[in-house]
Order: structure tokens, then sequence, then C-alpha cells
């Protein structure tokens, strides 16, 4: 069996490469409705971590703050998502700008693998195309950590253009909701959760949202966009139960590294049945059970060092490439299918992600979000420019040696800072001067 799990894998892989198309159907679970037993007991839980260990940008640093708010109106009922069609990608190629430029070296004190796209876009393309763009190992995999989420956002905004999601749905905060880190107040509704989502990159928040527009709600625009080493398919707490050894049969606790590589290299249809199923082993999972055993176990290296570590990340974490994902980006900013009002709500709410006061260059809208799990950060942003430019930029490193990367976002963001100064305009860098007003003379 393990032998022709592996023969379809391949064949999945090899099909991929050589640029197929094919029609896939896409079934998404029909999620529980919270009921009010489970969202008492949660009360009971607490999602605050005493480790360090980084789950989102602020969750382990403020969890111990945060207190869950009971209220009486009841959850609106989660509609099942709607079937969705999708065409596998013919693989999109990197693109050629019209000047490459040498990328600068990272600092020292990054190590482990280090991934970069910036880049200029071409003035009036709706198209993935620059004017001059800079990189390092462009093509390769990465963890996305926490930076999937601007993909969840932008999903929820197609929803609401839909009629699928209404923003004034609001949602219960359970025990088999709660994710690692801190989370939001019960009957919080669509917009609140989006604004945790991506301002205090909310692992809750994510996960509420993921599900209620469905697992598989995320690949159609991977699909659409070519991107054949983009997956994201599990919500935060998904891929930790995994790591964390609540994974059920597919995920044993002591064999991550050859159950998540199976599922890595499986077709998308076994994947998505995977996903489902160690989303719902997840969900009985406490958050402070998940914490523990994350804190002292994975995290603590009770599975293996650095490289073991890695390989168990890139296979399970939602993952893409810095060329792939700045594809991501260019859709959701540049052109996205969203309707005025929703698009104007994407990008206000993204304009509250992590990063913004990193940048050392002058710009005139940001949007953009942060990741960090053990070991993995990552960065990625658009800016619009004083001269009207538009600029991508993904930052991706994983196999750090640093179990706590957040440390490294002044070096990260050096690297980022550097490479912008390369591809902008001369005119972009420097701010224009305040123009002093004349004082008036008294009479």
């Amino acid at each position: 069996m393990r032998c022709a799990l592996l023969i379809v894998a391949l064949l999945c892989v090899t099909a991929c490469n050589a640029k197929t198309t094919q029609s896939v159907t896409l079934t998404p679970e029909t999620p529980a409705v919270p009921s009010s037993a489970s969202s008492s007991s949660a009360s009971s839980s607490s999602a605050s971590s005493s480790n360090p260990v980084p789950s989102g940008e602020e969750s382990s640093s403020s969890a111990s703050s945060t207190k869950l708010v009971r209220a009486s109106s009841a959850t609106t009922p989660i509609a099942p998502a709607p079937v969705v069609t999708v065409t596998r990608p013919t693989c999109a190629a990197l693109p050629q700008p019209l000047k490459t430029i040498a990328a600068p070296k990272p600092a020292s004190v990054i190590t482990g693998r280090v991934g970069l796209f910036v880049g200029r876009l071409t003035r009036g393309a709706k198209d993935f195309q620059f004017d001059r763009a800079t990189w390092l190992l462009p093509d390769g995999q990465f963890p996305l950590a926490s930076n999937f989420k601007t993909s969840v956002l932008y999903e929820l905004m197609r929803a609401v253009d839909a009629g699928q999601v209404k923003l004034s749905e609001k949602f219960k905060i359970t025990s088999g909701n709660q994710s690692y880190g801190r989370y939001p107040y019960d009957n919080s509704d669509v917009m609140t959760l989006a604004h945790a989502m991506i301002a205090w990159s909310d692992n809750t928040a994510t996960d509420i949202l993921y599900r209620r527009i469905g697992l598989s709600a995320l690949h159609p625009l991977p699909f659409e966009l070519g991107l054949c080493n983009t997956r994201l398919l599990l919500p935060t707490k998904a891929w930790w139960a995994a790591q964390a050894g609540f994974g059920g049969a597919d995920f044993p606790k002591y064999a991550l590294v050859s159950a998540t590589r199976r599922f890595a290299l499986a077709p998308f249809e076994t994947q998505l049945e995977i996903a489902k199923r160690l989303d719902a082993a997840a969900q009985k999972v406490s958050a402070e059970r998940l914490r523990q055993a994350l804190d002292y176990g994975y995290f603590a290296g009770r599975n293996g060092g650095v490289d073991t570590m890695s390989q168990i990340d890139r296979q399970i974490q939602n993952a893409s490439t810095p060329a792939e994902w700045a594809r991501v980006l260019h859709k959701a900013f540049v052109n996205p299918s969203l309707s005025p009002s929703s698009a104007a709500m994407f990008r206000e709410v993204m304009s509250h992600g992590k990063g913004k006061s990193d940048l050392h260059v002058p710009f005139k809208y940001f949007g953009g979000k942060s990741g960090n799990t053990a070991r993995v950060l990552t960065y990625s942003g658009y800016l619009e420019t004083l001269s009207g430019d538009r600029v991508i930029y993904v930052y991706m490193n994983d196999s750090s040696r640093n179990l706590l990367t957040r440390d490294e976002t002044p070096q990260a963001f050096k690297l980022i800072n550097t490479a912008l100064r390369l591809v902008m305009r001369p005119e972009d860098l420097t701010r224009p001067k305040a123009v002093a007003t004349p004082a008036l003379r008294k009479p």
C-alpha cells in the first residue's frame, strides 16, 4: 500500500512538472456548529504559555493577559461551503524582469535557508511583470508560518462578495477551536476576527475564519496562478496537533518525518482528505494540552534536531516559495477579483499587518504580514511608492539555529530594506521636505 501511494505521488509530481492540466472538484467539509456545552468548557482552559516559543507574532507574550468574555447572543449557524471546481495548474515560470540585480547577502546572524523576492512592478501592467527584481532561492519551498493568513483574508472577502459569508456573523470560542496562543472574545464578528488575524496574528481567529470558508477554499487561487509549490490546506491548530503528537493514524508521533513526507507528496485530493482528518483530530485537543505538548516536546527537540524539525515544518505547514508567494500578493493587491468595497476592506485590514515600522523606505501605502514559528521567520508586503510604483517583497527563513527567530527581525529587515533600495526609483527613496509655513507677524 505504501509503495502504491509513493507511485501515485511521483506520478502527480511528474504531471505537474510536465505542465499538464486536469479538472478537480473540491468538496469542502461541513463545519459543525459549536454547541453551548463545548463553548462553556472552553472557559476552564487557558491558552497562555510560560514558554516563549512563538506561535504567532504576539501570541505567547500576550496570551496570559487575555480573558474570555461570555455573551448570551446565539452563534450564527455555519452553512457548508460550496463545491468548488478548479483546474490543476500549468506551472508558472519565474518572471523575467527587465533588469535582474544581484541580491544582497543576509547578515551572518541569520542561519539556515534564506529565500527572498523583491521586485518593482512594471507601471500600468496588470500582469505579473517587473522592471527590476532581486532574489535569493526564489523557487525554494519554505513554511509560510502566519503569512498564509493573507490568503485566508483574501478568500474570505471573495466569499463575502459571493454571498457565502455575511459580515454580521458571530462566533463562539470553544475548546475545539482555540488554537495555540491567545484568542479573541466570544461573539466576535467576521471583521473583528479578520483584524485580529492580521494585526495580532491571532491563530484562533484565523482558524475560525478558515473553517468557515472551508479547508479547500484557499487552493483555487494557487491553481489559477500556476503555483505548483504552494500548499494551503491546514488551520494553525491542525499542523501543531500533528507536531505535538495528536495527529492520529496519519501522523504517528515518532514517525513525523516519513508521515509528513507522504502528506507533502500525495496527490491534492489525498492531501485534502488527510487535512480534514487532521483538523478533526486537532479540534479534540484543548489549547492548554496542545501548548504543553509543543513547549515541552516538539519545540524542545524531542522529535529530533534542527534538520529534522525543518523537514517536518516544510512538509506539514502551509508552504510556498518566494516567487510564488509574490504572485499571490500581486493578485490580492494589484489585480484582485473583489468588489470595490471588499477590495477596500482587504487593503485596510492588511495595512495593520506587521512590518510597516521596520521599513526604512518611503511609501504611500503598506499592506503586509509576518509569521514565525520555532526556527521559521517570514515577512511579506506590498508597497505603493510616492511616485506611484508598486513594489512586492517576500522574505523566508527556515532551518534556523535560533529557536526564537523573531529576535532576528532587525537583520531580516536590513536585508529587505537593502533589496528595496536596489529596485526602487531614486526619486522614491528621498522623502519630500516639509514646506515651512511662514510665521505671521503681528500688526
